[in-house]
């Protein structure tokens, strides 16, 4: 398991990785909100509902704010709802309750990489990209 956890930490680092560096010189960066909390923090506030409100709010403010930051991402989530995230989040929390919440939410965007949107639905930018035909 902690080999799936840094396979995901590495991918999502390469995902991430900008001219712009987001972390100080040691790779650390401050984190806010409950964000900074651990995932066990997340699996109390589920089980009672309190608290649970800011969790919602925290994980709707990270991933569009890497829909914004991520090249090439209209929206992380795809076809996703966001109660199938929120499930995805608290069986990865169950099974790592000592991680920070701010990385589970990380591996969430690794997960869902690979079917996130690029495009608003609807929408066809062929034209942008497409070469005439000689």
């Amino acid at each position: 398991m902690k080999r799936l956890i840094h396979l995901t930490l590495l991918l999502l680092t390469m995902i991430l990785s900008f001219p712009v560096h987001s972390k100080d010189i040691d790779g650390e960066y401050a984190v806010f909100g409950v964000g900074s909390k651990s995932c066990s923090g997340f699996l109390k506030a589920r089980s009672t509902g309190q608290g649970m409100a800011q969790y919602v709010v925290w994980t709707e403010a990270y991933l569009s704010a890497f829909n914004l930051i991520v090249p090439s991402t209209y929206n992380i989530a795809g076809e996703s709802n966001f109660n199938q995230m929120m499930k995805w989040l608290g069986e990865h929390c169950e099974e790592n309750p000592d991680e920070l919440y701010v990385n589970a939410v990380a591996a969430l965007t690794v997960a869902l990489y690979p079917s996130r949107l690029n495009l608003a639905p609807g929408k066809d930018n062929s034209q942008k990209w497409a070469e005439p035909l000689k």
